[in-house]
């Protein structure tokens, strides 16, 4: 049998969140765990409590989801506010819960932990309130998928029979329209399985099957880190790898945004600049490793994968340039 305590399975209970379970149960939050929200709510605020860039785009992605007519407060304390300040569907983007209003008639959090609920004890006591994430902290799931099922749930939305695909708005201006085709490279990265060294070939090699009838492509390489240093230096230092610039460790993550804006392409591991693409609409080419594409990306994503078992630089230069070139000769025509 298999016996849950709540909509928690027994066998995934940590020490951790019994602790929270208790400290929920003590101040009386338990109790108000909304299954449903509130009949007349018109005024929501959500508390999210998560850093990095792609989940955030992928857990925030069901907002439009809501009733049009509630108004959308988001309180993100940690991660990357800049790329939801233009969003038309959040009222007011802020830092501190000491910039939102006192009163809401719902509060969602992304998950359950000791600080997000001591947030609420002090800010919102009284305020039904439901977790997107809850307890759980894996990653082999769809965050897209789960916080959809989730706010249609809670909010008994029939606006959409699935998940709908995330989007960003960074810019009042219409896409970009650069003349040269543009490739966006996202280079470094912070996960170690999503650290893809092989650029300078990779991109050499895309350089020298592009179509001839074609002028070659711009390549804007994007990231952070010493590792997207090394990248850049490898890549000036061949130049047979074309028409390169760098803009490494921009000032802002809506910088570089703006850039794959701009871009007419985008290539990158699994992480948040691909999520930034992908939100975008733009077109491109995804490198995987041990987590399965369809657990990060939509099903109608413009973003196309190349995966590996264990070791991202395992995966054939070959075989991603020719991606990448044959999808980019699909746009071209």
């Amino acid at each position: 049998m298999n016996r849950t305590f709540g909509v928690i399975p027994i066998d995934m209970i940590s020490i951790s969140s019994v602790k929270r379970i208790a400290l929920m149960l003590l101040s009386g939050q338990q109790l108000l765990i909304a299954d449903a929200a509130p009949r007349k709510v018109k005024k929501l605020l959500w508390y999210y409590d998560w850093a990095t860039i792609g989940d955030s785009i992928m857990d925030l992605s069901q907002r439009l989801l809501i009733d049009p007519r509630i108004s959308i407060d988001l309180c993100m304390p940690h991660g990357p506010v800049e790329l939801f300040v233009r969003d038309a569907r959040f009222r007011r983007v802020s830092r501190s819960l000491d910039d939102c209003d006192a009163r809401y008639d719902m509060v969602i959090v992304q998950s359950l932990t000791t600080k997000t609920i001591l947030k609420k004890i002090q800010y919102h006591p009284f305020t039904p309130w439901f977790s997107i994430m809850g307890h759980r902290r894996d990653e082999n799931f769809s965050r897209i998928q789960l916080s959809y099922e989730q706010i249609k749930r809670v909010f008994k939305s029939t606006l959409e029979s699935g998940p709908i695909a995330p989007t960003l708005t960074i810019s009042d201006q219409g896409a970009g329209c650069a003349e040269i085709f543009t490739i966006a490279v996202a280079v470094g990265g912070g996960d170690k399985r999503r650290r893809y060294k092989n650029w300078a070939m990779l991109i050499k090699q895309i350089s020298s099957s592009w179509p001839k009838q074609v002028p070659s492509p711009r390549f804007i390489l994007l990231g952070t880190g010493e590792m997207a240093l090394d990248t850049v230096r490898a890549v000036r230092d061949d130049i047979a790898c074309g028409h390169v610039e760098s803009h490494v460790d921009l000032p802002n993550i809506a910088a570089a945004a703006e850039l794959i804006r701009q871009s007419s392409f985008f290539i990158g591991a699994d992480g948040g600049l691909m999520h930034i693409a992908a939100a975008l609409g733009k077109p491109g080419v995804a490198i995987f490793c041990q987590i399965k594409p369809e657990w990060r990306l939509h099903a109608q994503s413009t973003i196309r994968t190349v995966s590996a078992g264990q070791d991202i630089d395992s995966i054939p230069i070959e075989r991603i340039a020719r991606e990448v070139t044959d999808y980019c000769r699909e746009l071209l025509r």
